[in-house]
């Protein structure tokens, strides 16, 4: 009888040390819960700069304004007609 007891406490030892320590167990399963929580956060944040991004693409397709626009600002472009001042501060 001593043997059974014995037989059914390491078992159930067993049992409970895969359940909350072994791969698939409750902390495995917890730090996965986490990383896919991160990883949705990462894909919203990704989501919301492709739609800016698409809606760019969209603008440089269609609006010759936002091409100038890009072309004034990023690239120091100015138009034949204009005369170009530049103050610098001391």
């Amino acid at each position: 009888m001593k043997i059974i007891a014995l037989l059914l406490v390491t078992l159930l030892a067993y049992l409970q040390y895969n359940l909350w320590f072994d791969q698939g167990g409750f902390s495995h399963t917890r730090k996965l819960r986490e990383a896919i929580s991160f990883q949705e956060q990462q894909n919203i944040e990704l989501e919301k700069r492709n739609l800016r991004l698409r809606a760019d693409v969209a603008d440089l397709k269609e609006g010759i304004t936002s091409i100038e626009t890009r072309a004034r600002r990023d690239l120091g472009m100015i138009r034949e007609d204009e005369t170009f001042f530049q103050f610098v501060d001391y």
